[in-house]
């Protein structure tokens, strides 16, 4: 089952506000065990989901810490 709630205002402190909208799937799984996968997208066309490829852009293509 495919949840819906409301919109999530967050402010990124390099990349502004980004309004995201939660979307929770708790799938059927045997056992009764519980799990939900929770995503947080922006709506197509929206200036949000720019950002937040822009953000995801960023995040990709920066240096990590090697484990040297």
């Amino acid at each position: 089952m495919i949840r819906h709630g409301g919109a999530n205002r967050l402010q990124h402190p390099e990349f502004g506000p980004l309004e995201l909208t939660l979307q929770s799937l708790d799938p059927p799984l045997p056992g009764r065990a519980v799990h939900d996968l929770i995503a947080y997208p922006a709506e197509p066309g929206a200036e949000s989901e720019d950002r937040l490829r822009l953000l995801a852009s960023w995040a990709a293509t920066r240096t990590q810490p090697s484990l040297d």
